[in-house]
């Protein structure tokens, strides 16, 4: 192929590019949204609110829980965490959809959701594990260090019991009766707050507008503008 068909067949390929990006759109799949994929640490109360997250339920620890229905949201999303009172640090927290976390399980069984081992048995406890292994006693209380002959801890899971108070947030224990430490969950529609910046915006344009009127390319020969017409004339109809 000639030198000319080179850089001919670049133009063309340049503006298929653009024409597609236009259509369908091309952007991250979670731009300037916060749904972190397993289980986080050490985040900011501020991050989720900034990002679309509004709080759904708080209560202390030590406040039972007899049913689902006062913390289960009705938006797509979810988080479960929780905090120590007056602080806006949640040391532990995972996200996933709200159907997925509010699923019955059986008895030490989990599913893996979003990267994040999930679970919720009736009459027993609901929470979260970094791995399938979880021991409901009936709250989880596997690598819980001053649980029976528990040595190691971790920082990773989080298991609350129902009828009766919550248990235990990362590798703090015993929170049973505690006014000290608050139960959390979050909710989200699955809407971003805002477009990224970076994302150059074109659903309102025409595509001439988008290629000539936002982009800067270069076209002495008039081949990538010739295409383009080609594109638009073929495919005008189906672009809104």
């Amino acid at each position: 192929m000639g030198t000319k068909h080179l850089f001919v067949g670049k133009k063309i390929l340049t503006a298929v590019f653009v024409f597609l990006f236009t259509v369908f759109g091309i952007q991250s799949s979670h731009a300037g949204y916060y749904y972190p994929s397993g289980i986080q640490q050490n985040v900011s109360e501020q991050t989720l609110r900034n990002n679309g997250w509004k709080l759904f339920y708080e209560e202390t620890y030590g406040a039972s829980l007899s049913n689902l229905t006062p913390f289960r949201p009705s938006e797509q999303y979810v988080i479960l965490t929780g905090k120590a009172v007056g602080s806006s640090t949640l040391p532990v927290l995972a996200a996933a959809p709200t159907n997925d976390v509010f699923t019955q399980t059986a008895v030490n069984t989990t599913q893996l959701v979003n990267g994040t081992y999930w679970y919720n048995t009736q009459d027993t406890s609901i929470g979260f594990s970094p791995t399938n292994i979880i021991s409901q006693q009936p709250a989880d209380a596997i690598e819980a260090v001053g649980f029976f002959d528990a040595t190691v801890s971790s920082p990773l899971r989080l298991s609350w019991h129902f009828n009766q108070g919550g248990w235990r947030l990362g590798d703090v224990i015993w929170l049973n009766a505690s006014t000290a430490y608050l139960k959390q969950v979050w909710s989200w529609d699955g809407r971003p707050t805002a477009a990224p910046a970076y994302v150059r915006q074109t659903s309102n344009l025409l595509f001439e507008q988008s290629l000539y009127a936002s982009d800067t390319l270069s076209d002495p020969d008039g081949q990538l503008r010739k295409t383009v017409d080609q594109i638009m004339n073929k495919y005008g109809s189906l672009i809104k």
